[in-house]
């Protein structure tokens, strides 16, 4: 088996687009609505301001307004309606569209609607980064993954990925098109699994990170790292996900009422 290298390098395709300015403004923007319903500022069953009054109270564009109001009203929080203006339909079910698990049951679980873009995937020979100590690099060698999750088109997620080779080829790549890679291992790794550990950082994007999640350049981002080992404490999954601050939070029961 190899040994964990503390510090490997492995390239990735090179960024070329430039932030979108634009799109940054309207999910803010929906953010900041989003936020109004959640509070209560705009009540379920009532009106809300006119489009004409967000423009002059937000100083953008009005079709950037719009844009904002459309992502409310595919989520089912708004509705239009011709000739008497535009009412709260309902409250969100959370004030964040995602929770990161804090279990593996969860992990397993969850089931979020999101679209997967693939942005690169490869054959990785040499060692990779590995988060959490305490095992070894299969000598397999392992497929790399980078993806990008949306909800409401809107990127939310960035993910990069290592899985096991050997398991790649028995599982494939059809199965990772869905948001619950936790699940496919679970599946197919089966009896091997072992030891599973998760940590989650603060920190801010940087000039490509802020591209790709359509946020300010130093903007915060949520990074949670997991390794998968198997009963032999080799790695058979290792990954590191970039959120949007804005789109998650952490939410842990710490003590149980009585009854």
């Amino acid at each position: 088996m190899k040994p964990l290298n503390d510090s490997p390098q492995v390239s990735s395709r090179p960024l070329t687009s430039a932030l979108d300015i634009g799109t940054a403004t309207y999910v803010k923007l929906l953010m900041r609505f989003r936020r109004r319903i959640e509070s209560g500022e705009w009540p379920v069953d009532q009106q809300i301001p006119s489009l004409e009054a967000l423009v002059e109270e937000t100083g953008v564009a009005r079709a950037t307004v719009r844009h904002a109001l459309s992502f409310l009203e595919s989520e089912g929080l708004i509705g239009r309606y011709r000739g008497r203006g535009t009412f709260v339909l309902r409250r969100p079910v959370s004030e964040v569209f995602y929770d990161i698990p804090t279990d593996w049951h969860t992990l397993v679980d969850q089931t979020p609607e999101i679209d997967i873009e693939w942005l690169a995937t490869a054959t990785v020979n040499d060692a990779i980064p590995v988060s959490h100590p305490g095992g070894t690099l299969s000598p397999s060698g392992y497929q790399y993954f980078r993806r990008l999750q949306r909800h409401n088109q809107i990127p939310y997620f960035l993910g990069i990925s290592y899985l096991e080779q050997s398991l790649f080829k028995k599982i494939g790549k059809k199965p990772f098109n869905t948001p619950a890679p936790m699940r496919v291992l679970q599946k197919h790794a089966g009896d091997r699994l072992g030891r599973a550990e998760q940590t989650i950082t603060a920190t801010t994007a940087d000039p490509e990170i802020s591209t790709l999640l359509q946020l300010a350049i130093h903007a915060p981002v949520m990074v949670v790292s997991r390794t998968v080992f198997d009963v032999d404490k080799v790695v058979i999954y290792e990954s590191t996900g970039i959120f949007r601050a804005d789109f998650v939070r952490v939410r842990n029961v710490l003590r149980e009422g009585p009854g």
